[in-house]
Parts: C-alpha cells; structure tokens; sequence
C-alpha cells in the first residue's frame, strides 16, 4: 500500500481538484499536522489514540453518540435488548459499500465483531465488548450473545475502538485499510503523510454531523510536522489548514481572530489525585479529605491550563451517561484551607509536626505547572510534598509498586484517564485495578452490578459509585476534559469538531 505510485495518486489527486474547481470550498485539500503518524491503520491492532484518529474517518460503527450521551443508530439502523440482557440484536442498513466496492451486510459485521474478539488478531480493545459468547446473522440483523448482562456494550459500539473493518480488508495475514467511513484511503507515507479522499457513496447518520452526504473537502492529508515550532510556522504560513497546538500556543491562538482553537470537551477524559492510601496516615480518610481541600482546582484550570480545561466534579468525564456534575459537587469537598488545617490537626499534624508526602507525578504540559502550584497549596496547610517526577510509562510502572506498599512514606499522586462510557471506573477502581489502585470488595460489588445494568437503575448504581469514591476521599477530581488533545485551524476553516475521544470529525468542514 505505501507504494510511490499509491503516494503520486494521492498528490494527483489533489492536484486535479484544485485545478477542477478553483476557490471551491468542497474541492480544496485541507491538511492537518500533527506531532506524530499513526502506528497502524487497522482499529482491531491498536489503543493509539493518534492512530484511532485516522481510522474514525474509515471506518464506521454500529451505532453513535450525541454530544448529550444519548446512543443513535450508526451502521445498524435499530437494535433491540432482550429482557435479561443477555443478547442485542442489531438491524443493519440497506445499501451499505465498502470502499472498493464490496457490500457491507450483516454477514459482514459479524466478521468485524468475530475478528475484533478473535484471540488471534491481539485486539487491545478486546475488553470494551464485554463477555460476548457468539454472534450470529438473520437477514439483516446481527445477534450478538452474552454470558451475561453487559449495560455497557451500547456506548462502547459508539465509540472509535469499536470500528467495523470490511471483509475485503482482510486477506490472511495481510490487511488493507477499507472500511464503509467518510474518508477512504489513497497513500499512506510512513512518518509523513496519510492522504484520504471523499468516500462520495457515504451517508451519514451521525447525530453530530450536519452534512447528509459525502465529506465537502475532497482531499484530506494527515500530515506529521514532529516540532511544535514547524507545526505552527505551517499553520501560519497557511502551508496547513490545522496543525496540533501546545497549550501555550493555544493560548495564543485564541487571543488572533485569524485562527480558531478546538478544546476536546468530549475527550472523555479526566484528571485527579489519588493516594496511596493503604500507608498511614492516608489510609484515615479525614486526612485525604485535608488534602483535597486544600487543592486549588480553579487555579490549575487557569493557570496549569491556560483556561483551557474545567474543573471535573465527578471520578468519570463529563458528558458521559449518568455523569452528574452537580450530585458529585455535593459529595466532594470545596477549596477550604481553613477546615484542611483543622482536620489535619485533628490526626496530629500541623507546623510542629508537618505531613511529610512524596508528590508523585508524570512529566507532561500543563501538568507540571499544576504540580508546583499543588505543592505551594499543600505546603500552605502543613503539608511538605517532595515532588517526583517520571516519564509517563517509567511513571505507572512506579505506582505499581507504591500502590501495593502498606508502609514507608505516604504518595499522593495524579493521573488521568478516559473512556466513552462510565464503565472506565471499573478498569480504574476495581481490584486490583489500574496501578494497583483498586479499593475493596464493597466497591467490586457495585462496580460489577452497574454492568448488569442499564438505563435509569444503572445510573443510580453509578451515582452510588461515585458518592463512594468522593465521600471517602479515595478519588479528587481535577480537571476535564482533553488537556492534550487540541487543534488550531485557519478562520478560513468551518464545522470541524473534536467528537468523542478525540475523535476528528471533518464531515461538515468547508474551507473560505
């Protein structure tokens, strides 16, 4: 596929729809740089964020998500639950073609789904479709069956680890990216470019998504610019029409009404502390709750963040299903340095005698301002944090250990993490968990529960979940949502949107 005559047809291409119709705006090329390229095109090989990106424009889903969390129909037009819960049976639409032609049935989103939970084929995503025992094809409807209930499996078939390959892309152990998505696949240059056309047969039914029919850019190219300083010469020069900013440059950005700036507010991802809280005194949840009010959420936003994020209420993202910001607001705790030295007073601490903590961080923008500000905001209640900072991985390798240490010098740390649904706090929370980070079997119990669940009975099992985590102070929120996922374009640019998990949605874009 990464042939030089593929890549000249891309630039062909192009080249001719710039020629075809000047100044048109459904005929320009539009480029986008980013730091890094994709490390795979197929979405049943890889968690890469950067990679899921691109793949989101091949390929589609069974169903889709609205920016209120509400699941809509996707490549399947209706779907249906059976009472226990134990089996989904998915309508799929008339009419749908792959890329290169083929016909996209049920027969072939049975093979996507049979592909995607196949041990062979290593999918990283696996876990997300739950205890899935068989799936089988009637006409047009895929029944997919359960071991048991799984409240879940809806939003996680909305979201970009879940996307349907076509039968056609696989050929033993060789695979070619075709899928039924809005962009179809013309060159791909390792390290430099991926260049995608208009799928001109797609119809879209995403409830995010304004325009019916077939992207208005013609050409899109991914284009990797790995130094910030280049990325944003390109992106004033006019050489791309969007590029990845950092924080700082964001900032900036959004002050010159030339360009636009994209804050990832469905990125469902959230930022908090967490402790480690099996080692005295962390294990008292009085002095937890001290250090979580002697947090200044508002000025991370503001000045870790450059306002760029909001303070996140509850252990899951906003706009996720059930996440109620004012409910968890209630069950947190408030900036209080006042009340954070009298409970930490309470349990024998104060300026005679300070908490001494390793702060426990990972090296990355915006995050490392926070910290020194949450430091500042510890000391000022009596609380000496030494700051230790790791590289992102050598950092959740380190947690695993602290995590399970019972004595020896006491972590508060942060980290974040995001998901389409809810059910992340299962990966995160239940033992052991993410890190070594699970609690106990009270909160197993009700994290599984909430899965066997769905609708209004499930939500309440969530909001339990999350008065438990916050009232014992096993979890602080911080910030929300995507910190690192924005993008810059021209003001020439209109109608991109950030989707959810960061997924790039270039459907309604026009270009003046």
């Amino acid at each position: 596929m990464q042939t030089s005559s593929v890549t000249k047809a891309a630039i062909g291409l192009a080249a001719l729809l710039a020629v075809a119709a000047p100044g048109i705006a459904q005929a320009q090329k539009l480029v986008v740089a980013r730091s890094v390229d994709a490390d795979s095109l197929d979405p049943q090989k890889t968690s890469n964020t950067q990679s899921l990106q691109v793949t989101n424009l091949i390929y589609d889903t069974l169903l889709t998500m609205a920016k209120d969390g509400s699941v809509h129909p996707g490549v399947a037009q209706s779907w249906s639950v059976s009472a226990d819960g134990k089996s989904y049976g998915f309508v799929i639409r008339d009419g749908l073609k792959c890329h290169d032609g083929t016909p996209f049935d049920a027969a072939a989103a049975k093979f996507s789904i049979d592909r995607a939970l196949d041990a062979k084929t290593g999918n990283p995503n696996k876990s997300g479709f739950g205890p899935i025992t068989g799936t089988a094809v009637s006409g047009s409807t895929l029944t997919l069956t359960l071991s048991e209930p799984f409240g879940p499996l809806p939003s996680f078939l909305t979201g970009i680890q879940s996307s349907l390959v076509c039968p056609s892309a696989v050929s033993g152990d060789s695979f070619k990216p075709i899928g039924t998505g809005p962009f179809k696949v013309v060159g791909w240059t390792r390290n430099d470019r991926i260049s995608l056309a208009a799928n001109e047969d797609y119809k879209n039914v995403n409830p995010m998504v304004a325009n019916p029919g077939a992207p208005h850019v013609k050409a899109l190219e991914i284009a990797v610019i790995p130094e910030a300083v280049a990325r944003m010469a390109a992106l004033r020069s006019g050489e791309v029409q969007m590029a990845e900013p950092s924080l700082e440059e964001a900032a900036d950005l959004g002050k010159d009404p030339a360009f636009k700036v994209y804050e990832a507010n469905l990125s469902g991802q959230q930022a908090f502390v967490a402790f480690t809280w099996k080692i005295k005194p962390l294990d008292n949840p009085d002095v937890r709750r001290a250090i979580a009010m002697a947090l200044n959420r508002d000025a991370y936003a503001e000045i870790g963040f450059n306002g760029l994020v909001k303070i996140g209420e509850c252990p899951q993202a906003p706009n996720l299903f059930a996440s109620d910001q004012a409910l968890c607001a209630g069950w947190g705790v408030k900036y209080d340095p006042d009340a954070a030295k009298a409970l930490l007073a309470k349990a024998g601490y104060g300026p005679e005698h300070p908490l001494k903590v390793t702060l426990a961080v990972h090296k990355l923008p915006g995050w490392d301002q926070m910290h020194q500000i949450m430091q500042q905001d510890l000391a000022a209640i009596g609380v000496e944090a030494e700051i230790d900072t790791r590289e992102v991985a050598a950092f959740f390798d380190h947690m695993k250990g602290e995590n399970q240490r019972t004595d020896g010098k006491p972590v508060v740390w942060t980290m974040g993490f995001s998901g389409v649904d809810p059910d992340y706090l299962s990966l995160v929370w239940k033992r052991p968990g993410f890190v070594n980070m699970g609690v106990n079997a009270e909160l197993d119990a009700m994290l599984d529960e909430q899965r066997r669940l769905s609708g209004d009975a499930r939500a309440e099992k969530l909001h339990a979940i999350d008065k438990y985590l916050l009232e014992n102070t096993y979890a602080v929120p911080l910030v929300s949502p995507g910190w690192g996922w924005l993008m810059a374009s021209s003001a020439k640019v209109e109608g991109f949107q950030l989707g959810y998990m960061v997924s790039m949605l270039f459907n309604d874009v026009t270009v003046k």
